[in-house]
């Protein structure tokens, strides 16, 4: 009984290890931190409004994606009207961002995310 626990214990550990070593959490979150400062954009789209900068070192989680590598995080600020992926913004994935768990984060494209803007109003 005691072996059988052990086995039960090491095999949780492992599984939590390996989670935290992929850049997941149990739940599932996923996440990006960038090495450099990321321009983050209003849509996926580099001819869009630019937003912001997302400074490098800091780390948000990643709540969408694109087939054509854009990831969309929540800003943590409020924009009046704009839910789901309005109010998302977007930065391009490539070499100087630090991406875990995509397969888990939900696959849009830009006409969705356009959608979306319609419905808030704007």
């Amino acid at each position: 009984m005691k072996l059988h626990r052990k086995s039960i214990v090491a095999f949780g550990l492992l599984f939590i290890i390996s989670a935290l070593l992929a850049g997941c959490t149990p739940s599932g979150a996923c996440s990006f931190t960038g090495n450099t400062p990321l321009t983050a954009y209003r849509l996926p789209d580099a001819t869009s409004d630019v937003f912001g900068t997302v400074p490098a070192g800091e780390t948000r989680e990643i709540l969408a994606r694109t087939a054509d590598g854009w990831i969309g995080f929540d800003p943590g600020v409020a924009q009046a009207g704009n839910i789901g992926l309005a109010h998302h913004r977007w930065v391009l994935l490539n070499a100087t961002v630090a991406p875990s768990c995509l397969s888990s984060v939900d696959l849009v494209t830009l006409a969705d995310v356009q959608t979306d803007l319609a419905a808030s109003g704007e």
